[in-house]
């Protein structure tokens, strides 16, 4: 697989770009086009659901729901459980982001974010920083 067809997770950072056309949307842009490239860990759904429903009524949160439904949804179980705990002890990672990127490297997937907090970790592309 050529690295420009590497499946990608966009966490909620890039998504929330996304919809409320924030300052780094169109760096997400080019990772958000191709739906079936992307695994969204379930995680991320809520995180984007969860910010929806704060920021929008309750059928534009759904609408949002929708979008990612064109994802592939990657659910948290055993081996994703168990990989978050050591990067997060091994990192420094908070439960989520530990979620998300244990969802990312067992899927060998890339991880596309604008959170530091991922900064300098393998398989890691940093929108909006300078890397």
């Amino acid at each position: 697989m050529s690295d420009e067809r590497r499946l990608k997770v966009v966490d909620s950072s890039g998504w929330v770009e996304h919809f409320a056309d924030g300052p780094l949307a169109d760096g997400f842009a080019p990772y958000l086009a191709d739906p079936d490239q992307l695994v969204t860990p379930t995680v991320v759904l809520y995180e984007v659901y969860r910010w929806a429903r704060r920021h929008g009524s309750d059928a534009d949160a759904m609408e949002i729901v929708g979008h990612l439904e064109y994802t592939r949804f990657a659910p948290v179980d055993t081996a994703v459980a168990i990989a978050a705990v050591d990067y997060s002890r091994d990192h420094g990672l908070a439960a989520m982001d530990a979620l998300v990127y244990a969802t990312a490297r067992l899927n060998r997937c890339e991880l596309v974010t604008s959170d530091t907090d991922f900064r300098g970790l393998t398989g890691v592309t940093l929108i909006g920083s300078e890397g």
